[in-house]
């Protein structure tokens, strides 16, 4: 049995803004990582991979030459999950949710969404 969806009081509409807050943010702290550490290398991307379910999002390099899961966001609620597979996440506890006042980025990283927050 995984994680339950909550409740919130949120409209899809607002869970759909927060996602997509979310992402431009973990995208901002991504390319200020790299212009900090790596200021010679293209910083990596996230895009989003929509699901049934849930929203994928993928970090890949400039060429596309490497990709990896960033993380997932459940669509129902806006819950934040660490990826468990490529193609599932980790369903035993949200790290936090695009709801929040800072749209979840309390949770994220550079490599990806934190363990427990």
């Amino acid at each position: 049995m995984g994680l339950p969806i909550y409740d919130k009081g949120f409209t899809q509409e607002e869970i759909e803004f927060g996602f997509e807050k979310f992402v431009d943010g973990v995208n901002e702290l991504v390319a200020d990582h790299y212009q900090t550490n790596f200021p010679t290398l293209d910083p990596e991307h996230i895009t989003v991979a929509p699901g049934r379910v849930y929203w994928k999002l993928v970090k890949a390099t400039a060429t596309g030459a490497s990709r990896s899961v960033y993380g997932f966001v459940r669509k129902a609620d806006g819950a934040i999950l660490k990826a468990a597979t490529w193609a599932a996440p980790a369903t035993n506890h949200a790290r936090g949710f695009v709801t929040d006042t800072d749209h979840g980025l309390h949770c994220a990283g550079e490599y990806g969404i934190a363990y427990m927050s």
